[in-house]
């Protein structure tokens, strides 16, 4: 199963989208969506916790029976003006309620969707994360498309297809500089074969893209686009945090900066249970880094 988007650049990329739905949404101000978000901006809340969880679909608000592809803790503390994101192996070996035995965590979408998969990352890591958001290939594409293309430096021919993929893959991207449309993108960032290093060379390449993205939605052009961005949010997106907090959850991100952002993985190992592949988590360092992250 082909992962198509690392959880990093996912998060930023619904942070300065939502960033820029803020705006608009501030301008409204006799619609009630404009006084939650108000609401919420005058609140004394220091700190957001959400699970975001990407799926390979088309469409996050009818994803059924298929299992989350990217999981990652989002923490943002303003008051010590920090970001912790935490990636959770999808094949990490875990207790899923209603289910015997242990399993995949990324299984637990399937199970019962963004409700149990919230449930089973809080009983098996003891936190108590209150929000989720489920984001799908559309919206990525749509962002990109909204804001004319994204300026990246392709390392190399990149070519592959994989008719049997949802959706279909084809990438046909050639080396060089170039302005890469929303399904250029998705190719771009879905390509995973060829890289000398690997997911290592893979990461630096999305890392470009990312700088990329975020910095042409911090722009003016990014401000100007807003209300398409909230549009293709609302759309592409599920989440059960109010909109107000989602918004103003952007808005500390950026104002914090990526510089005191902290990403890190669950420790564990690859290990065969019984003929299948998983992540064993390694439970100790792993509450320890919880608690070392602030995170629990």
């Amino acid at each position: 199963m082909k992962s198509f988007i690392k959880g990093f650049f996912i998060t930023l990329l619904v942070i300065a989208a939502i960033v820029g739905g803020g705006y608009f949404l501030l301008q409204q101000e006799e619609s009630t969506a404009a006084k939650e978000t108000v609401d919420q901006f005058t609140s004394d809340t220091n700190k957001f916790q959400m699970l975001i969880i990407g799926v390979d679909s088309l469409n996050a608000k009818k994803a059924e029976n298929t299992r989350s592809d990217v999981m990652m803790i989002l923490d943002v503390d303003r008051k010590n003006d920090s970001i912790r994101l935490l990636s959770v192996p999808r094949d990490s070996r875990v207790s899923v309620e209603g289910h015997e035995g242990k399993t995949k965590i990324n299984h637990a979408y399937a199970y019962g969707g963004s409700e149990l998969s919230l449930k089973t990352v809080n009983q098996n890591l003891g936190l108590e994360i209150p929000y989720y958001m489920v984001i799908d290939y559309a919206f990525v594409k749509d962002v990109v498309d909204i804001m004319g293309g994204i300026d990246v430096d392709v390392p190399m021919d990149m070519k592959y297809e994989d008719p049997t993929a949802d959706p279909p893959l084809y990438i046909d991207l050639k080396q060089g500089p170039q302005t890469l449309n929303g399904d250029e993108a998705l190719q771009f960032l879905r390509f995973r074969k060829g890289y000398a290093n690997a997911d290592l060379d893979r990461v630096k390449a999305q890392q470009q893209f990312i700088s990329a993205l975020v910095n042409k939605l911090k722009s003016k052009s990014g401000v100007l686009h807003s209300p398409q961005l909230l549009v293709s949010y609302m759309d592409h997106t599920n989440s059960n945090m109010p909109l107000g907090s989602v918004v103003r959850m952007g808005f500390e991100t950026l104002k914090i900066g990526q510089d005191r952002m902290t990403t890190a993985t669950l420790p564990g190992t690859p290990q065969m249970v019984d003929g299948i592949s998983y992540y064993i988590l390694d439970m100790e360092q792993t509450d320890s880094m919880l608690k070392d992250l602030k995170i629990k």
